[in-house]
C-alpha cells in the first residue's frame, strides 16, 4: 500500500513540477522570484508535515505519511495549475 501511494505521489510530484515550471514562465520577474521562494518553503512544509505522521504509532504510520505526501502534492499541483490559468 505504501509503495502504491509513493508511486501516486511521484506522479503528482511530476504534475506539480510541470505546473510550477509553467507558472514560472508566465509570471513577471518579481512573481517568479517569489514563486521560487514559496515553492521551496512549501516543499519544506509538506515534508515536515508528513513526517509528523511517520512518527505515529504502529505500521499505519507509514501509510498515513505516504497518503499525506500524495494529498498535499496533488493539492499544490492543482493550485499551481490554477495560477497558470489566471495569467
Amino acid at each position: 500500500m505504501v509503495e502504491c501511494l509513493a508511486a501516486k505521489a511521484a506522479r503528482r510530484d511530476k504534475r506539480m513540477t510541470i505546473a510550477y515550471q509553467r507558472a514560472l514562465r508566465a509570471g513577471e520577474q518579481k512573481q517568479r522570484d517569489q514563486l521560487r521562494v514559496a515553492q521551496r518553503l512549501w516543499i519544506q512544509y509538506r515534508d515536515a508535515n508528513c513526517l509528523y505522521y511517520m512518527f505515529g504509532e504502529g505500521t499505519i504510520a507509514r501509510v498515513e505519511s505516504a497518503d499525506c505526501t500524495h494529498r498535499m502534492t496533488k493539492q499544490r499541483a492543482e493550485e499551481l495549475e490554477g495560477k497558470e490559468d489566471r495569467n
